[in-house]
């Protein structure tokens, strides 16, 4: 017996206007060739970024000039955050205030000035950085996006024990296929258990194949917020779990809806009636 199946679910799942985040520069390290469990799972396809400081200290750009308020390239890319230092001599004498007399783009490697800088329009600064090695999927490491786990490759770019800063987007619409096939399975457990006489596992409406499919969308949203709260506690995954509660209600309530005329009568104890909800006591 089976009202819906794994692609039935996913292709919903993918449909969904469901959460999604960035992260950026989260922090591990990698031993071995052992896979390390990031702080998120269902994680899209291509988006992350690994990256290590190979550098022992900060590398000397040299000399850039900075005309009126135009973007000027320094040497490298993807520059470590708040490593940066823009001076107007080798001395350090005089250190330039980023925000207040320059801005950057750290992941392009790029500097300008900016209106009312102390550095003078066309003036010469002396610039100081650190730089992320960006590394390669299948040369120095490889990527579970399902589980969300890293692991280096032996002979690839990134030393034994290195610490990696990793950028990724999580993908909502991304569920692993053991957790759709767990709450197909609970979603129609919940459904035979309540049928009225005349139905049974083998009927084949097509309300309880969608009130099937609503439930089942419902149990795996409900997974994905505790699961978001346990592994990234804080306040962006705070928003993201309520959005996934949110949506678990709205699935419910849409497949108790559909599945109501498939249903035993509603139930009572004492003055109360038990509603079909899955948090309802059935007899």
């Amino acid at each position: 017996m089976s009202w819906t199946t794994l692609e039935t679910v996913r292709k919903h799942l993918q449909e969904t206007n469901t959460p999604a985040s960035s992260v950026e520069n989260e922090e591990h390290v990698l031993v071995g060739t052992t896979q390390t469990q990031l702080n998120h799972t269902s994680i899209t396809s291509g988006s992350e970024e690994v990256k290590t400081i190979d550098l022992g200290s900060p590398h000397a750009a040299g000399t850039v000039v900075l005309p009126g308020t135009n973007w000027r390239s320094l040497p490298h890319e993807n520059l470590v955050p708040n490593s940066v230092v823009v001076t107007a001599d080798l001395a350090l004498n005089t250190i330039y205030i980023e925000g207040t007399d320059y801005v950057l783009s750290y992941e392009l490697g790029k500097v300008k000035r900016v209106t009312g800088s102390a550095i003078p329009d066309g003036g010469t600064v002396y610039v100081w950085y650190f730089y992320y090695t960006v590394h390669s999927r299948g040369t120095d490491y490889q990527f579970d996006y399902a589980a969300g786990k890293v692991s280096r490759i032996d002979g690839g770019a990134i030393a034994d024990t290195s610490t990696v800063w990793l950028d990724y987007i999580t993908s909502a619409g991304t569920v692993a296929d053991d957790l759709i096939t767990e709450a197909i399975t609970e979603a129609e457990d919940k459904i035979l258990a309540r049928l009225q006489e005349g139905y049974s596992g083998s009927s084949t409406d097509q309300g309880l194949k969608t009130g099937a499919t609503e439930l089942a969308l419902a149990i795996i949203c409900n997974a994905k917020a505790m699961d978001m709260m346990l592994k990234n506690p804080g306040d962006d995954a705070d928003g993201a779990a309520a959005q996934w509660r949110g949506m678990s209600h709205r699935y419910e309530v849409q497949a108790w809806e559909t599945l109501d005329r498939f249903l035993k009568a509603r139930s009572r104890q004492g003055s109360a009636a038990v509603r079909n909800e899955s948090w309802g006591l059935w007899e």
